[in-house]
């Protein structure tokens, strides 16, 4: 499909490949992985042609078609509606539908058979590119990226950045073009969201490649990986984890194969060193010396990946109670967002705030600060010094201070070396660390506000997606150093691998109500992958039925009350008829999933999936408690004869 070969790439007096290659095959799907700065996002850039080549060999079909995904994207400024725009990702159709409806107008008016004929071969040949299902398939992924049916007919220009964002994905997705090219896709999306490209994406016929620092999302999209390191691609068959192990085990490889050719070489200079000066062994030591000479030098080349280990203090330890929420309400004119929600953060928690954009979460986390107004209360408890980030805090930076400087204003009681160390963390090194403040790009203020807000020494941190800008690496770091931090935090994020590193409590809103889970992110998961569509049909069976132990004591007769056996009895058959009820929601969700037009639907055909999976799960427990009021029932029958 394409293919890269021995090219080199110099940017800014930096060469970022070297005599590397690469060849993409038709149905890979690849992630393209590396440390910020080593040219992942300017290798993309090179295969659209935006950047052209003066080094090496770039091959590809002149009619392969390419969709980019990148940040520029966010600079259009769009005036016609969501819909509009998007449906314009397939320019065929729509020029195509443009022609029909002019002739259309033209027949309206003045009709003739050459027009009526034109008219029969545009409409054959738009039905023929799949143009009838296209408005249609353009609404599916606009929805399924979050869109809300009513905001599809609304100008793109009144959506923030983010959404703006999601609108070229799904431009990208409606064209399927031969190579879909993904720049951080995620950053701008939620965990459902994200849920719904990875399913997308795992069903997409295309090639494409994906540049993502979210762990989870990779494991889950691609086949294959591309790391770019030491000016070069390396390549790799897996997902991310399975990358990691092969990584590991090739770089054992190579370093044992190294500690064997300087074991040998050792042993031949030890060998010329002691015999260089005797006749006799002139023509050994030579013979020797031209071999070292030819040997072909095994490298070691150290793992791009820092060393850091950074700490984050605390001034002073608060009490117990970090915070208490009494009946908390909050609403924008008619958008509910929270109603009598209650909650407590004890000292020691490390609370994750998920679910979709949109629910009120960066909302909650501004009231907590008092930046934001509500109805209800929420009491500070002793002591509790706290800091808080989001994006808004870009603002309160000083544009005239170099970064060390801006980083001092906080973190007095830090040597330079700590305020360097922390830099470096953030993806600052060298003399990045004397740039302006005012010369950053957005994502780079947003850096240097989160290592302020990490440096201020507060023992109750709220942090709004603290990892949208970081790579891999800087969020490991991240992940360490607050799993090291002896205070308080609650933050939002839709990193999963980060969340299941560092939350010991999981928070989320579900009808306006803000619920607690108890446990880390991966418990949380699978928990509420199991929830099922009652849940009070599964505990309330087991909760009815009167056990034999509970109408007959110890030591006296075995004798069971006709009242006993009539609430077994009516337990059993209402149990029965739950079930009788559940499979014919079985027996239609089959049916469903048998319809030629769902089963072309993937969407569709996972929800009914889940569904029907809930509703087996579901079954098999109240199958348990049917039995168990069986024999509960039998047992008490023949106690009363």
């Amino acid at each position: 499909m394409l293919a890269l070969t021995d090219f080199s790439f110099e940017f800014a007096a930096r060469y970022l490949f070297r005599n590397a290659s690469w060849h993409i095959k038709p149905g890979q799907k690849i992630g393209l992985v590396g440390l910020n700065g080593t040219g992942k996002s300017t290798l993309l850039r090179i295969i659209t042609g935006e950047y052209e080549l003066r080094e090496g060999l770039l091959t590809r079909p002149s009619d392969l078609k390419i969709g980019f995904l990148n940040q520029d994207l966010l600079s259009i400024d769009f005036q016609n509606s969501v819909l509009s725009v998007v449906l314009e990702g397939r320019s065929d159709l729509a020029a195509l539908d443009r022609e029909i409806h002019k002739i259309l107008d033209h027949i309206e008016h003045t009709p003739d058979e050459k027009s009526i004929q034109r008219l029969t071969e545009l409409q054959d040949q738009f039905g023929n590119l799949g143009g009838y299902d296209w408005e249609a398939s353009a609404e599916k992924i606009l929805e399924g990226l979050g869109f809300a049916t009513a905001d599809l007919q609304k100008p793109l220009n009144l959506f923030s950045g983010g959404w703006r964002m999601r609108a070229m994905l799904a431009m990208l997705l409606l064209q399927q073009p031969d190579l879909l090219l993904l720049d951080e896709p995620t950053n701008h999306l939620d965990l459902p969201t994200i849920q719904w490209l990875e399913q997308y994406l795992s069903d997409y016929r295309g090639t494409y490649v994906i540049v993502s620092h979210d762990r989870t999302f990779l494991d889950r999209t691609v086949t294959h990986i591309a790391e770019v390191a030491h000016q070069q691609i390396f390549h790799y068959k897996g997902n991310f984890t399975e990358y990691l192990d092969q990584k590991e085990e090739r770089d054992e490889m190579i370093q044992r194969r190294y500690d064997n050719q300087q074991d040998f070489i050792r042993q031949q200079m030890r060998f010329i060193q002691r015999f260089k000066a005797k006749a006799s062994k002139a023509t050994a030591v030579q013979s020797r010396v031209k071999m070292l000479d030819k040997l072909e030098k095994i490298e070691v080349q150290e793992d791009e990946t820092r060393s850091f280990n950074i700490r984050f203090n605390i001034r002073i330890t608060p009490g117990k109670q970090i915070a208490t929420i009494k009946e908390v309400s909050k609403s924008y004119g008619d958008l509910k967002i929270l109603e009598n929600s209650s909650a407590q953060i004890i000292r020691g928690d490390k609370i994750a705030l998920i679910g979709a954009n949109g629910r009120g979460k960066s909302t909650l986390l501004r009231m907590i600060c008092k930046q934001e107004p509500f109805t209800g209360e929420i009491e500070d408890g002793w002591n509790v010094e706290p800091a808080f980030f989001a994006q808004h805090q870009l603002e309160a930076l000083n544009l005239k201070n170099d970064l060390l400087q801006e980083l001092a204003t906080v973190g007095g009681e830090y040597t330079e070396n700590d305020l360097r160390t922390t830099l470096g963390c953030f993806l600052f090194t060298g003399d990045d660390v004397f740039k302006k403040v005012k010369v950053l790009s957005g994502g780079e203020k947003s850096r240097v506000a989160l290592a302020k807000t990490l440096l201020t020494q507060s023992n109750f941190l709220l942090l709004d997606e603290p990892t949208n800008h970081l790579d891999m690496f800087s969020t490991s770091v991240l992940a360490e150093a607050l799993n090291a931090y002896k205070g308080t935090f609650l933050l939002i994020s839709h990193d999963r691998t980060f969340l299941s590193q560092i939350a010991n409590k999981i928070w989320w809103i579900e009808n306006h109500e803000l619920k607690e889970y108890e446990g880390t992110y991966d418990e949380w998961e699978e928990w509420y992958s199991k929830r099922v569509i009652e849940p009070k049909k599964i505990a309330a069976p087991k909760a009815e039925i009167p056990k034999a132990s509970a109408v007959k004591e110890e030591n006296k007769a075995p004798k069971i009350s006709k009242n006993a056996i009539t609430q077994l009895e009516k337990v059993m058959n209402d149990l029965e008829l739950e079930l009788h009820e559940l499979k014919k929601e079985k027996a239609d969700v089959e049916r469903q999933m048998a319809s030629p037009e769902v089963a072309i639907d993937f969407e569709k055909i996972a929800a009914l999936t889940a569904k029907f999976q809930k509703l087996e799960d579901l079954e098999h427990r109240l199958q348990e408690s049917h039995n168990d009021a069986m024999e509960e029932w039998l047992e008490s029958s023949e106690n009363a004869n």
